[in-house]
């Protein structure tokens, strides 16, 4: 009889036990319902290439519901964004409120509108992603997006920019010139200022074009200071690498109407290392 009574204590502790698991899922699921929130990233899908996408950039797009892009990476990125509730943006906003350029009713109207569908999507607990050419934190004219939803605690996914593809193209080390250990980054404004500290330099091009940096920097920088354009960053059967000196630049490009570019002057953009192995016998062990 103790043997029977026990055995029926186990098996009703048993079912206890599991209506006590099953009740608390049950109130977990109910709780995770009631508090899942969506998220808002900004998305670097790198420049150039489509392959210069990072993987966690391609992971968080693969996550999200809802996109906001402009309608040429729907081309480059089809089946990545295959199925995705997209929306289209200007950069009326950033050029409005930053460039002081169109109709600040407008711009505040697009903003309403975009609002709209990005809050409405978060409390849905959907994951919304912006997505952004080159690093958004590098002259990217999305930024403004980190401002107006600061309450909803956007990330950013950052990615390759122009300057990183450029820096690769023209294989150097942009820190590290022979006299100078610091690079400006600059779209052209108060370059006399910039200037007087005689540290290299790297021109983002959207407001100023090559004469004019030239003509700005003479009094500034000796006519042999090394200078390059980097056309194309990031496009490997575009990408297109200048070399010449603040006297000779200009003549090198003379008639040509450049693409996308980046302006490189500094003597880092010399050779650095002195290494030169010509006519040596190779170490012992190597053919």
């Amino acid at each position: 009889m103790y043997s029977t009574t026990r055995m029926k204590l186990q098996a009703l502790c048993a079912v206890v036990m599991f209506l006590c698991v099953s009740l608390a899922g049950s109130h977990a699921v109910a709780c995770s319902g009631k508090t899942a929130k969506g998220r808002l990233y900004l998305v670097s899908v790198g420049t150039g290439d489509a392959d210069n996408i990072t993987v966690k950039a391609m992971n968080t797009i693969k996550k999200s519901a809802v996109i906001i892009c402009g309608e040429g990476m729907r081309k480059v990125f089809p089946d990545l964004l295959e199925g995705k509730e997209i929306h289209g943006t200007g950069l009326r906003v950033h050029q409005t409120f930053m460039g002081k350029r169109g109709s600040r009713d407008d711009a505040t109207k697009e903003v309403e509108r975009i609002s709209g569908i990005i809050r409405k999507a978060v409390k849905e607990g959907k994951t919304v992603s912006i997505l952004e050419n080159g690093d958004p934190t590098i002259y990217g004219p999305q930024m403004w997006f980190m401002e107006v939803f600061e309450d909803l605690n956007p990330e950013i996914i950052p990615g390759i920019s122009c300057f990183n593809a450029a820096n690769a193209a023209l294989k150097k080390g942009v820190t590290w010139g022979a006299k100078t250990r610091s690079v400006i980054l600059t779209n052209g404004a108060d370059i006399g200022k910039l200037a007087e500290s005689g540290n290299a330099m790297v021109f983002f091009t959207m407001r100023i074009s090559v004469p004019e940096i030239v003509e700005k920097l003479r009094p500034y920088y000796p006519p042999e200071t090394p200078v390059a354009i980097v056309a194309n960053a990031g496009f490997k059967d575009k990408e297109r690498v200048v070399l010449g000196t603040l006297a000779s630049i200009e003549e090198k490009i003379a008639g040509e109407k450049l693409p996308l570019y980046l302006v490189y002057v500094g003597d880092f953009l010399a050779k650095r290392y002195g290494i030169d192995l010509k006519g040596k016998a190779p170490a012992e062990g190597t053919k």
